[in-house]
């Protein structure tokens, strides 16, 4: 999964976000021009493992970041990310 974060990090600038209240909007860059017709709506932790993805990130760190900042047992995170990451991975590193 360390794999999948790091490709996810290397395709960040091609997406620009738009907070919508609680959510954010991942929307796709086209030649420098935002591609409204396919998005991504990332609930407050999506957003969150959005914001926290760098160079460095580790699988095990994320989880650690997560469980400091929201309420959930180490076991449903893991359950969670095992299938959040290949969705985000994806939607963010197209063939």
């Amino acid at each position: 999964m360390n794999v999948l974060l790091k490709e996810i990090f290397a395709h960040k600038p091609n997406f620009v976000c738009k907070p919508t209240g609680e959510e954010l909007l991942l929307i796709p860059l086209k030649d420098n021009v935002a591609d409204f017709n396919q998005y991504l709506v990332l609930n407050q932790l999506g957003a969150y493992i959005w914001e926290a993805l760098n160079s460095s990130i580790t699988i095990d760190l994320l989880q650690e970041k997560i469980l400091t900042e929201f309420e959930v047992t180490q076991e449903q995170l893991y359950a969670d990310l095992e299938q959040f990451i290949p969705e985000l991975h994806r939607f963010t590193c197209p063939k």
